[in-house]
């Protein structure tokens, strides 16, 4: 089987290619992937049929295109995997079904798997304490301690609460989205992922990713 999963930037690519043999055993051995990053979410275009912006390149925007461009090459030993955050939407079902009214627009249907971080990728790594505590011995215990596993909470605030030095105090002002809180994401991810154990993950949003990608292995052929 071969993967063609579409995230919304470098955190996620970075965490995906440290995971993914974890999760579907060594590239190539026998399934491969291609990790896909884009600048952000963004959001669905009006028109699902329409060609996207050049300039715009975050990942809903090009999706409708995207999924139209794999369907018409694709066979079926490949999938295209989505990862996006729930971040502060309140219904993950009715986002999903939204996500699966642009497979519908699609002529040719790729094989599409659709899996959602609650709230943020984030909550992976809190859904592996261990290894937060191997990347970063320093880590503040009440902060892990106090974490609602997949909760709506201001996950990767409160992960730089308990690793970052100075907490997210020594953050905040930079934004949300600031060239500087991404490269940050992108060490916490570097550093974390390499000790996560993907068997034993408390986080269900990464489980049912897990999973869902080892349901097509045991498909492929």
């Amino acid at each position: 089987m071969h993967f063609e999963i579409l995230v919304e930037g470098q955190t996620e690519l970075t965490t995906l290619s440290i995971l993914m043999d974890k999760i579907v055993g060594q590239y190539n051995v026998p399934h491969t992937w291609k990790i896909h990053k884009h600048q952000g979410i963004g959001r669905l275009p009006g028109n699902l049929v329409g060609q996207p912006q050049k300039n715009d390149r975050t990942l809903l925007h090009n999706l409708p295109s995207r999924l139209r461009a794999y369907g018409n090459r694709m066979g079926d030993q490949e999938i295209v995997v989505l990862l996006l955050d729930l971040d502060d939407r309140k219904d993950c079902v009715a986002f999903k079904n939204e996500l699966w009214l642009v497979l519908d627009s699609c002529e040719k249907k790729p094989n599409f798997l659709i899996r959602i971080a609650i709230e943020e990728l984030e909550a992976w790594y809190f859904g592996d304490q261990h290894a937060i505590e191997k990347a970063y011995p320093d880590y503040n215990k009440k902060v892990l301690a106090d974490y609602i596993q997949d909760a709506q909470c201001g996950t990767w605030e409160q992960l730089a609460e308990a690793i970052h030095p100075g907490g997210l105090k020594s953050l905040q002002h930079y934004g949300k989205r600031s060239i500087r809180i991404l490269e940050e994401k992108r060490k916490w991810a570097a550093k974390i992922a390499p000790h996560m154990n993907v068997e034993k993950n408390k986080s269900p949003s990464f489980c049912c990713f897990r999973d869902g990608l080892r349901r097509f292995t045991l498909n492929s052929h």
